[in-house]
């Protein structure tokens, strides 16, 4: 039996004329031919699973590109790529039909990543990573300032930094994933946490590992005086929070982390720059190589620890410097992704983050 669909009576007329298999707007599939799964959940899945099979137009994608290449270049844009290190979620959150949501091009059904969020990223990344300043010269120039209670109006600043929309660069594939809370009970707040409840799968869209982006980052105005400088700093707390921060839900599980393919210098204070000799050029910095491993043990007292890789079993030495989450000290079998370079011949971590 096919599925209902609560929608009008006229749009239910056209839908008789209609499959929906042929349907390559998945947004579309998710946010307004939703089966009514009230009577019926497996429909719910079934209407997850008809948006993650949806084709997309590989000539409208092409086109939405370059209308966006377009526009980042009239606002003096960098522009990089970076791909999903494994699945990526942005909008879960989101209400709709299936209680579920994901972000797509509310016109396209294209998965993008929305540049209030990308700003969010580089923001965190800049306070939490870099440790820097809200009143600093270069943060409200990036990002702006909202005057505080009691504060004079007259402060508030518009930040020059603009975030454009993170498109991807080919048709992404889309997987169905699954929570599975085993005390269902207990978070709806009926009873506490016990064996004897059934588990209720969730099941929500993911998109895969792989799937390349484009982003970008322009400037507010012309660009002169500190503009260049400016720009490049917010590029690289951007590209710096998608490696090692994530983007979208369920980061602490390992989801949304990017591995940039060129990765841009992070730019000093302008303070710094006056104050600093001129120094020769340096060598660029070793690629990084992202693998994930167990703690075998961590000792904080003497700043030093071991892990396994779990692909290769091979035994790896890390230092205190190399974990970068303030406040973190992991313990014996936790789940790591850790970094690499090659230094002299030996495989040296040089930054691990919990999983």
């Amino acid at each position: 039996m096919s599925p209902r669909y609560p929608l009008p009576g006229d749009t239910q007329q056209v839908l008789r004329h209609f499959r929906i298999s042929q349907c390559q707007n998945p947004g579309l599939l998710l946010t307004h031919y939703a089966p009514d799964w009230r009577t019926d959940r497996t429909l719910k899945k079934q209407g997850l699973e008809a948006g993650q099979s949806a084709r997309l137009d590989t000539s409208l994608l092409r086109a939405f590109r370059q209308r966006w290449q377009v526009v980042v270049s009239s606002q003096h844009a960098q522009v990089f790529e970076a791909t999903t290190d494994w699945r990526l979620i942005v909008g879960l959150g989101q209400k709709g039909p299936l209680e579920v949501g994901f972000t797509f091009h509310w016109l396209y059904g294209i998965p993008v990543i929305p540049g209030s969020a990308l700003k969010g990223i580089a923001r965190a990344y800049a306070l939490l990573v870099e440790e820097r300043d809200k009143s600093e010269a270069d943060f409200k120039a990036i990002f702006g300032h909202a005057p505080k209670p009691g504060e004079s109006q007259s402060v508030a600043q518009a930040g020059g930094a603009v975030f454009f929309d993170a498109i991807p660069v080919t048709a992404p594939g889309l997987d169905l994933d699954v929570m599975n809370p085993h005390y269902p009970d207990y978070y709806q707040g009926d009873a506490p946490p016990a064996n004897w409840q059934s588990p209720n799968p969730i099941y929500f869209l993911a998109l895969k590992s792989g799937v390349r982006f484009a982003f970008a980052v322009g400037w507010r105005g012309e660009m002169e005086d500190d503009a260049e400088r400016l720009l490049g700093l917010a590029v690289g707390w951007l590209q710096g929070g998608l490696q090692e921060l994530g983007a979208g839900a369920k980061t602490s599980a390992g989801y949304g982390y990017f591995n940039v393919l060129e990765r841009a210098p992070t730019a000093p204070p302008a303070e710094q720059v006056a104050a600093e000799p001129v120094q020769p050029e340096l060598e660029p910095e070793p690629p990084l190589t992202w693998r994930r491993g167990t703690v075998r043990h961590y000792r904080p007292d003497k700043g030093f620890g071991q892990l396994v890789d779990d692909e290769t079993g091979e035994v790896l030495s890390f230092r205190r410097k190399a974990i970068r989450e303030k406040g973190w000290s992991p313990g014996k079998k936790h789940k790591v992704r850790y970094a690499v370079v090659e230094q002299e011949g030996q495989m040296v971590v040089v930054k691990i983050r919990r999983i």
